[in-house]
């Protein structure tokens, strides 16, 4: 009867016992990517080399908007021990902008999670004058980068954010 109780109350702790989250890598099938107001005539989208790449002819000026997943650098395990934060993602964003001339410029970083991926949204614009927004997650070996580039700072911003939406569940779980 003791032991039973022992017993017991170890499986308990077993299964209340914290561990590491780690966001499942799906390995994604961009050709089932859907991306709300990226379609014909005035975008042209698809799956090149293993990535979703799209360009926006119909748009503000072109807007360009990249979708891949690469191997994780070591990033994601210096955010999760908190190395790598928000705030220095944006000290380095603002140097490279400074080094970069034109009208580059950082507008900040900001933490993003989806299930229990890690990352930054981060806003800029490049020294030819175009806004960029990039998503990216790390976990599970893996980073997803969502990308996108115009001249519409609020179309960017836009199309960046639906990008991310429905990229991530492809990505992780």
């Amino acid at each position: 009867m003791r032991s039973a109780r022992i017993f017991a109350a170890l499986t308990a702790l077993t299964v209340l016992a914290p561990v590491p989250a780690t966001a499942e890598f799906l390995a994604p099938d961009w050709s089932t990517l859907s991306i709300e107001g990226v379609s014909p005539p005035d975008w042209f989208a698809g799956v090149r080399e293993g990535n979703y790449i799209g360009m926006c002819t119909g748009c503000d000026g072109t807007m360009l908007l990249e979708v891949r997943v690469v191997p994780d650098d070591g990033t994601g395990d210096r955010i999760r021990s908190g190395e790598t934060t928000a705030q220095t993602y944006t000290e380095i964003g603002e140097a490279n902008a400074s080094q970069m001339g034109g009208e580059a410029a950082y507008y900040g970083t900001k933490e993003i999670a989806f299930a229990s991926a890690v990352g930054f949204v981060t806003q800029a614009r490049t020294a030819t004058g175009d806004f960029a927004v990039s998503y990216q997650l790390w976990s599970d070996g893996q980073q997803l980068i969502v990308r996108v580039y115009g001249k519409d700072q609020a179309a960017v911003e836009e199309i960046a954010a639906r990008a991310y939406e429905q990229a991530a569940p492809l990505t992780f779980r």
